[in-house]
Formats: structure tokens, C-alpha cells, sequence
């Protein structure tokens, strides 16, 4: 009697575990992401859109691997987290107001300017994108964190190797937590 009983309790275990993974892949494919991308979201942890944790440091390349499935233009961004009101303002100084929109045009730029080199690499180690820029200002901007944008990226299928390297000091930056992050648009 009780085999029976242990039996149909993992039965129902399974089959509770099957019906949520049918909704959770159902879900993604309702808000455009078919079960093929699910799977490689699920099987390769490089693929937009994530972020990777970063030190900067004058000068020193920072480098990881993305795994491109679908052509679109991405975006590069560094983002930087706070954790309170102090520090929210703090940031506010060093990065600045959003930029390009109109309503901000008071807003006074950031004390701490960034410029990056960005290198992108494809599977056959041949440069696709070799970039330096500047950049002011944020892009985007959370609760709890603030963007710039480093560079787009118009990428094809495949596998990459992105390079950002800062090329001024940005120690400023080094209190607050920093990511790089890969993101592309949905539009």
C-alpha cells in the first residue's frame, strides 16, 4: 500500500514539474521568444541579454565572450548600482542627467566623462568592430542603477569576443558595484 502511495505522490511530483515547464516555455514564446532560443538561453549562459560584473581600471582590457543567435544591433552598456539616497545623488554627479531627450537640456552634464575603446572579435579572431568613444551622460536608468551606453553593435550570428578597455581614469567609479551589459532592443 505504501509503494502505491509513493508511486502516485512522484507521479504527481512529475507531473507538477512537467505542466511548469510547459507554461514557463509557453510564457517566453508569448512575449517573442521561441522554445529553440529558450533552449540555447538555458544551454549557453552568453547570450544577450546578460551583464558581467567589472573592475575598471585605466587602461586594462576587460574581455568576455557573447554567443550571437539572432542578427540585431545590441548595445553596450555600463551600468553602475547604488544602494541609497546618498549614493543615488553621488552617482547623479558623476554620471549625469539621460541624454538626447529635450526635457533634459538643463540638466548639467556628469563630472566624470568616459571614453572606451571597443574591440570585437568573431570566431576567426578577425576584428568586426574597432571603436574608441565618448560617452556623457545616462541611457537608462532603474531604481536601484544608471546606464551609458558604450557602443552599438551591429552583430550577425555567431560567436564573439568583446574587449572594452577605459581610457581615462574611472577609479571615481570604484565604490559603487559596475557591469558591463550586453542588451539589445526589442523593437
Amino acid at each position: 500500500m505504501r509503494t502505491r502511495t509513493w508511486h502516485r505522490t512522484l507521479g504527481a511530483v512529475l507531473l507538477f514539474l512537467l505542466a511548469a515547464g510547459v507554461f514557463r516555455v509557453a510564457g517566453g514564446w508569448v512575449y517573442g521568444e521561441p522554445p529553440y532560443v529558450q533552449y540555447l538561453k538555458w544551454a549557453h549562459h552568453d547570450i544577450p541579454r546578460f551583464s558581467v560584473p567589472v573592475l575598471l581600471v585605466e587602461g586594462r582590457p576587460f574581455t568576455f565572450q557573447a554567443r550571437i543567435i539572432a542578427k540585431k544591433r545590441y548595445q553596450l552598456n555600463l551600468v553602475v548600482y547604488f544602494t541609497g539616497a546618498e549614493e543615488e545623488s553621488a552617482l547623479a554627479a558623476l554620471l549625469g542627467g539621460p541624454v538626447a531627450q529635450p526635457i533634459n537640456a538643463g540638466s548639467p552634464p556628469g563630472k566624470l566623462p568616459t571614453t572606451f575603446r571597443v574591440t570585437v572579435r568573431d570566431q576567426e579572431n578577425r576584428v568586426v568592430h574597432d571603436q574608441t568613444g565618448n560617452s556623457d551622460g545616462i541611457v537608462a536608468s532603474t531604481a536601484f542603477s544608471r546606464a551609458r551606453e558604450l557602443a552599438l553593435l551591429p552583430l550577425d550570428e555567431g560567436l564573439y569576443t568583446l574587449s572594452i578597455t577605459p581610457l581615462i581614469e574611472v577609479s571615481a567609479l570604484a565604490p559603487f558595484r559596475t557591469e558591463i551589459e550586453l542588451t539589445y532592443s526589442g523593437k
